[in-house]
C-alpha cells in the first residue's frame, strides 16, 4: 500500500496553495477519490491536493509553492491519455486545468481561434462552426480530451492525413516553465521567424519543458460538403491502391483502415455496427470534405467508380444522409467495444512505413501467439498517416504482463524501423523502450534539453525520460 504524503510540510502546502488558488481552487481528499489517471482502468490518483489554477499567474505561483515544499507536479487534462502521463506519486501535486476552459476569441478574418487549455476539443469545434469555422484535429475523445492535453502529446486523430497532426495546427501557446517563469508566446501570425519557435518546446513534450495555459490555434472554412464510404477491401496490396487512388482527391480528410479482426468484433457486438457483411480481410472508411457540393460530390463518384473498375473494392456503401455518416464513422470509433469484450487491453499506436504495415501486424501477431496461445486482438487506424492502434488482451494476466507483450511488439517494430507512439505520446509506461529505439545523440540532446529548462526534474518527473 503506497503512503500518502501527510504532516507539517503538506498542511502549510494546502494553507498557500488556498491562499493562491482561492474558493473552489483546491481538490482534496475524498473529493477526487473517483477521479482515475486513466481512461481504461481505475487507477488512483496519489497526491494530497489537486490544485486548479485559472491562469498563468496562479499556475506560476503554483509550481513556486510545490517547488519551496519539495513537491513535484503531474500535469492533468481531460485524462483520456493512455501512456501513463498522468500517473501521480505522493509527492506530487496534481495541477488540473479544469478551470482554465474559456475560448477567448475566434478570428474570423484571420481564421484563428485564442483558447485555454483545459478547453475540450469538442467545444472548440462547436464554437468554432458556430462562425462557420472549423478546427480539424479530431479524435475519438474529443469530449473530454483538452486542448492542452492535445498540444502537450502532438495528438493527431482522424484527419491527419488533410490538416496534420497538432504542431501543424498551432500557431502560438502561453505556458509556465518548471521555475514559474511566464512565457507569452501568442503568436497570431503563418509566417513569424522573429527568434526560437517557443511553441514548439511545449508541443509533444508532455508537460516535461512546461506547461501550456493558453493556445493560438490555426482554424479553417468549416466544410459543407461531406462524403463518406466503407468499402471491403481483400489484401494490403489492394488497400495501397486505394489510397493512392484517394490521394488524388484534393478533399481526402480520412482514410481509415480496420483489419478483419476489429470489423468482425464490431460485427458481432449488437451495437449496430454492421453496414457490411464480417469476413473480409479489411474494411476502409473513406471520407472526403470540401466547399463545392457539386464538384466534391463528383469527385467521390469518381473516386468510388474508379475503386470499383479496378476491382479494388469487393463490396460497400456509400453514405446517403447524415445519419448513415455518423453510422459509418460509428463502426470506426468502437472502442468501448473493444474493451467491453476484452475487459483487459494492451493499447498499442504505433507507425510504419505502409509497405511494411500489413508485415508489421502479422509478425507481431504470430510473435504474441507464440508467447500467449490465448492471445486475442484488434487491429485498425489512420493507415493513411501510416499510424495504427493494436488492442491486445490475454486474459487475466494482461496487466501484469504489459511489459512483456509490448516488448514483443516493439521488438517487431524495431526490426522495420518504426515508431513505438505515432500520437499517444511516451508517457510513463513506455519511457522503459525509449533508450532502445532512440539513438544516443537523440537521448543526450533530450537529456540536455530537460535539464535546461526543468534540471530539479519538477514537471511531469516520471515522463518520457
Amino acid at each position: 500500500m503506497v503512503e500518502l504524503a501527510s504532516g507539517e510540510g503538506v498542511a502549510s502546502l494546502r494553507a498557500e496553495l488556498s491562499a493562491i488558488l482561492g474558493d473552489g481552487g483546491l481538490l482534496e481528499r475524498p473529493d477526487f477519490e473517483t477521479r482515475s489517471c486513466d481512461p481504461f482502468r481505475h487507477v488512483p490518483i496519489l497526491s494530497p491536493f489537486i490544485a486548479r489554477p485559472s491562469d498563468a499567474h496562479q499556475l506560476s505561483a503554483v509550481i513556486e509553492a510545490a517547488a519551496a515544499h519539495d513537491f513535484c507536479i503531474v500535469t492533468h487534462g481531460g485524462r483520456t491519455g493512455v501512456a501513463g502521463g498522468a500517473f501521480t506519486r505522493p509527492d506530487s501535486i496534481v495541477v488540473s486545468l479544469e478551470r482554465m476552459n474559456r475560448i477567448e476569441e475566434i478570428c474570423e478574418v484571420d481564421q484563428l481561434a485564442v483558447v485555454q487549455a483545459g478547453v475540450p476539443i469538442q467545444a472548440l469545434h462547436e464554437a468554432a462552426e458556430a462562425r462557420g469555422l472549423f478546427y480539424p484535429v479530431d479524435l475519438g475523445a474529443k469530449g473530454s480530451a483538452t486542448l492542452g492535453g492535445t498540444i502537450s502529446t502532438n495528438a493527431g486523430g482522424n484527419h491527419v492525413v488533410r490538416w496534420g497532426m497538432t504542431r501543424q495546427n498551432l500557431l502560438g501557446v502561453e505556458g509556465v516553465l518548471a521555475d514559474g517563469t511566464i512565457v507569452s508566446s501568442l503568436n497570431r501570425l503563418v509566417k513569424n521567424n522573429t527568434g526560437y519557435d517557443l511553441k514548439q518546446l511545449f508541443t509533444g513534450t508532455e508537460g516535461t519543458i512546461g506547461i501550456v495555459t493558453k493556445a493560438v490555434v490555426k482554424l479553417v472554412a468549416m466544410p459543407t460538403t461531406q462524403s463518406v464510404a466503407l468499402v471491403a477491401v481483400d489484401g494490403m496490396s489492394k488497400v495501397l491502391s486505394l489510397l493512392n487512388l484517394a490521394r488524388a482527391m484534393p478533399t481526402l480528410s480520412a482514410f481509415e483502415v480496420m483489419w478483419r479482426d476489429y470489423y468482425d468484433l464490431m460485427a458481432a457486438s449488437n451495437s449496430g455496427r454492421r453496414p457490411l457483411e464480417p469476413g473480409h480481410s479489411y474494411y476502409v472508411l473513406v471520407e472526403s470534405m470540401g466547399n463545392d457540393q457539386e464538384a466534391d460530390e463528383a469527385a467521390f463518384e469518381r473516386f468510388v467508380h474508379q475503386a470499383t473498375q479496378q476491382d479494388l473494392v469487393v463490396d460497400g456503401v456509400v453514405a446517403s444522409s447524415e445519419k448513415q455518416r455518423r453510422d459509418l464513422w460509428h463502426v470506426r470509433e468502437g472502442s468501448e467495444i473493444i474493451v467491453r469484450e476484452f475487459g483487459k487491453i494492451v493499447s498499442f499506436d504505433i507507425s510504419a512505413e505502409l509497405g511494411s504495415i500489413e508485415q508489421v501486424v502479422e509478425e507481431a501477431y504470430a510473435a504474441l501467439r507464440q508467447r500467449f496461445p490465448q492471445v486475442r486482438g484488434t487491429t485498425f487506424g489512420h493507415l493513411g498517416d501510416n499510424n495504427i492502434h493494436l488492442g491486445i488482451g490475454i486474459g487475466e494476466e494482461t496487466v501484469e504482463r504489459t511489459a512483456e507483450i509490448e516488448e514483443i511488439v516493439f521488438d517487431v517494430l524495431a526490426r522495420h524501423h518504426g515508431a513505438i507512439t505515432a500520437e499517444h505520446g511516451i508517457g510513463t509506461l513506455k519511457r522503459q523502450f525509449l533508450r532502445k529505439y532512440l539513438s544516443e545523440g537523440e537521448m543526450a540532446a533530450m537529456r540536455r534539453m530537460r535539464d535546461a529548462f526543468d534540471p530539479d526534474r519538477r514537471l511531469n518527473p516520471d515522463v518520457m525520460l
